[in-house]
């Protein structure tokens, strides 16, 4: 997986034009939380080809904004973002998403023990989880990048998860508060694909039926380059191509995006009056 090339992706700039208005940097620091656990997991029955034992590693390494820097309902929603769980204390979330064993749902069907690490050389899964953070003045961007391994499968699978919080408000950023109607992002996306050169190394990838404009799933995954000239969206895994194709990102141009989407006024206060028609 292209790790540094997707987190660069937050703040590589795009194309030229845009004007905002200068804001004063904030000081904004994160330090690392990080944790692991591995465990044997002893099946009823045989469950494939490595009989009825499979070790499971599970670890995360990932950003925390130091104290104070987010308000607390930003730190909830980072901590969901992470664990999926908002409602405990960090500490409890992150140990129940560690004693999670993913891949297999039905705890009555096996018998999970503590160890103190996996044997490669022997049949095992993984999950891991990390996180880096880059900002600019105004904006802070978490991403999450996930890996795992069932034990006999063909391949692992990977994810790379984007959050931005602003930190003049304290709140997320999601697309919709950046355009009007987000049914339409969908068919400007689409567009993009077809008509921009930025994007023409992803329009052979495509599945069949996602080549018609009307058919371009929704797209939750982006980030905000650090010039405010463009927004990257991202689709994940098999979500629009074959896993060979990877990650798919297309890159939307604020000034050709603002001709084909209203902005909110949010989104112009954020890119500037140059970004708009």
């Amino acid at each position: 997986m292209k790790r540094t090339l997707l987190f660069f992706a937050m703040t590589a700039l795009m194309m030229a034009g845009c004007h905002r208005k200068a804001v004063e940097e904030k000081p904004f620091s994160t330090h690392t939380l990080s944790g692991e656990q591995s465990y044997q997991l002893t099946f009823k029955e045989e469950q494939g080809p490595w009989g009825n034992t499979v070790e499971m590693s599970v670890s995360y390494s990932v950003a925390w904004p130091d104290k104070g820097l987010l308000p607390p309902e930003a730190e909830r929603e980072l901590q969901y973002f992470y664990f999926g769980d908002s409602t405990n204390t960090f500490e409890v979330a992150a140990k129940g998403w560690l004693e999670k064993t993913f891949f297999y749902d039905n705890e009555e069907e096996y018998e999970k023990a503590p160890i103190d690490q996996v044997d490669d050389e022997s049949d095992y899964c993984y999950v891991t989880l990390e996180s880096e953070c880059a900002r600019d003045s105004q904006l802070v961007t978490f991403l999450a990048l996930r890996e795992n391994l069932i034990a006999g499968a063909a391949h692992g699978m990977h994810s790379a998860d984007y959050l931005t919080f602003d930190l003049e408000t304290g709140r997320s950023v999601h697309l919709a508060d950046l355009v009007s109607d987000t049914t339409l992002l969908c068919e400007a996306i689409a567009h993009a694909i077809q008509d921009l050169e930025v994007n023409k190394g992803m329009r052979d990838c495509l599945f069949d039926e996602f080549r018609d404009v009307e058919r371009m799933p929704m797209p939750h995954n982006f980030t905000i380059d650090s010039d405010r000239n463009s927004i990257t969206v991202y689709y994940g895994l098999y979500e629009i191509a074959p896993y060979a194709c990877g990650i798919q990102e297309v890159t939307l141009p604020i000034f050709w995006l603002s001709k084909h989407v209203a902005l909110t006024p949010y989104a112009k206060q954020l890119f500037g009056p140059g970004c708009s028609l």
